[in-house]
Order: C-alpha cells, then sequence, then structure tokens
C-alpha cells in the first residue's frame, strides 16, 4: 500500500468571479499568530523531551565503571595539544574549557570530590602520540582536534567544533578557479606537530574529486611506468610545492592556516571541501565518558555556551 503525503487548501471567490487558492494555515499576519504559537509550543515540547532523555540517562552513564575509575583516580586525566590558537594553546582554548566542564560534571557526582581540587589534569600530547597515550591508559580521554570516527579503536563524543578544509593558493592567485590544477596534500603520517590524524586531508581530496569529476584535478601523475602522488611528508615540503610552481594548490583547514598566517605567503579560497569535525574521543571500552561529553554538548548548545566559547577564543561558531 502506498501513501501520499499532501496538503489541502481551501477555496474563496474574489471580485472577478475567478476561484483562487489559499492554504489552509498560514504564518504571516495576525491570521498567523495562533499557528506560530502552536509551532512555538511544539519546539518547547520537543526540546524538553531531549532534555528530560538527557536526564534519564545521564545518571546511569555516571554510575558506569568507568566513571567509577574516574572518581578513584580523583582527577580526569585529559590529553590535549598545546599549539593550536583558539582550541588548545597554553592552557587556554576551547578543548581546554570544554574537558573542564566534563571533569567538574563528572567528578561533582562523587560526594568524596573537594571542589577546591582540580577536575582535570592535563596531560600535553601531539598528533602523533596521542592515540598511544589514550591506549595505554595514559589519559581517559583526547580533547586534541581528532576527526570523528578517524579510529575503530575510539568511542567518539558528537562533534564540538567544525573546520572548514579549502583549496590554498598562491599570494595573489585566491581567486583562481580549481579547475584543472595539479592540487597537493599532507601524506596521512608526518613528523609536523601540526598534522591532523588519520590522514583526513587525502580522504577529504579523495571525496571532492569523486564528486567533482568535471574540474580535471590532478593528485597524481606517472614518473617512468609509476603512478606518482601529489602528497607530501611535512608542512615545509608541501608549501615549497606551492611556493616553487611544482603544484597549483594545496588543501589545509582553517585552524592550521590560522596558526601559519605570517609564516608563508599564501590565499585561501572560497572553496571548501567539506568540514573536518572534531569530537572528544576515548578508549572503544570506555564509552561511557565520550557519551556524558554528548548531554554536556547538547546542554551547552541550547544555553547557547557553546556559542560564546566559540567567541571567547576567537572561532566561528
Amino acid at each position: 500500500m502506498k501513501f501520499r503525503l499532501f496538503t489541502r487548501h481551501g477555496r474563496r471567490t474574489v471580485t472577478n468571479g475567478k476561484k483562487q487558492h489559499r492554504p489552509l494555515i498560514t504564518f504571516k499576519g495576525e491570521e498567523g499568530k495562533r499557528p506560530r504559537q502552536v509551532l512555538i509550543g511544539a519546539g518547547v515540547f520537543v526540546l524538553l523531551i531531549l532534555l528530560a532523555n538527557a536526564l534519564r540517562v545521564e545518571p546511569s552513564l555516571l554510575s558506569s565503571a568507568e566513571v567509577a575509575t574516574v572518581h578513584d583516580n580523583g582527577i580526569l586525566k585529559v590529553g590535549v595539544r598545546t599549539d593550536m590558537p583558539g582550541m588548545s594553546l597554553d592552557g587556554d582554548g576551547l578543548e581546554y574549557a570544554l574537558a573542564e566542564l566534563l571533569g567538574e560534571r563528572i567528578l561533582s557526582a562523587d560526594e568524596k570530590w573537594d571542589r577546591r581540587q582540580d577536575a582535570v589534569k592535563f596531560i600535553p600530547v601531539t598528533p602523533m602520540t596521542a592515540a598511544a597515550k589514550l591506549t595505554d591508559g595514559t589519559v581517559d580521554m583526547l580533547f586534541c582536534m581528532m576527526p570523528k570516527g578517524g579510529s575503530t579503536g575510539f568511542a567518539y563524543s558528537s562533534s564540538y567544533y567544525e573546520d572548514p578544509c579549502r583549496f590554498v593558493f598562491r599570494k595573489g592567485e585566491g581567486q583562481r578557479a580549481v579547475k584543472n590544477i595539479k592540487v597537493g596534500f599532507l601524506q596521512s603520517a608526518s613528523t609536523s606537530g601540526l598534522y591532523v590524524p588519520t590522514g583526513v586531508y587525502e580522504t577529504m581530496l579523495d571525496s571532492y574529486l569523486e564528486t567533482h569529476p568535471e574540474d580535471g584535478l590532478i593528485t597524481t601523475y606517472k614518473y617512468n611506468e609509476d603512478t606518482i602522488d601529489l602528497s607530501y611528508a611535512s608542512y615545509d615540503e608541501l608549501f615549497d610545492a606551492l611556493r616553487d610552481g611544482e603544484v597549483d594548490a594545496i588543501v589545509l583547514n582553517d585552524l592550521t592556516l590560522n596558526k601559519l598566517d605570517g609564516e608563508g605567503e599564501f590565499d585561501r579560497s572560497a572553496v571548501t571541501l567539506g568540514n573536518i569535525s572534531y569530537a572528544a574521543a576515548a578508549s572503544s571500552a570506555t564509552p561511557a565518558l565520550t557519551s556524558l561529553m554528548d548531554v554536556l554538548l547538547e546542554e551547552l548548545r541550547q544555553n547557547g555556551t557553546l556559542s560564546r566559547l566559540y567567541a571567547q577564543h576567537g572561532l566561528k561558531g
């Protein structure tokens, strides 16, 4: 049996004798006042349902084994970077703030916790050490620009920040069309402290190529019957290739470009490949911690705190 959604319309007669259709429901003017009130009421009802669900879920999560371990330790151990303005730089940034809020939420459920004590112990990590420190238990969680879903060995929260990834040209060429050009990208492994884990650049570029085959973008070339891709092992090599004309453009995320402003001459294209979604990560064996982060993030979105944190740390919401 097939079902079809439809809208019923009323009719009215106009002065020229012709009939004109008019929707039975309008949201405009005085006539639409009541429907607007109903719509607002429905929105409030849905919000209350979401909050009620969160209130039911949170006690269960706070009684989990992984939270009990945090209570036993008396502190939440969080791995953070120390080199990314706006996110995590010298003890300040969005990721530090979010980790603090989560730590306080978890520890406040422990009657033995003295609120004068720190809720979070911040442990510096790099993109090359973060996974190992989470796996060996050095940290309970990571707040270090981890792309959501980057590893099956981790449990991820919902995204707390969306970072645009875009094409980058030489200085003065920012308006150049993204057509029939050679594009360089960072390899999936790098010793650079700026490296975003899991080869997210290559993944996003591959996806862009699949959806824009008509653009004629070149990311590989032939050499002695071998296929060589235009990938580079470090940011220095990547920008050298752009400056020297080996490639016409490269792909990078905005937060990294913000950090590199002033260190090299480049222009950002308005054309993006999509957003990198950053999420808190925990071991897949301890998913309650990231689930609690989900509850907290929903509250922060609804009450406007997350937007205020973006503004406080110079981030675009």
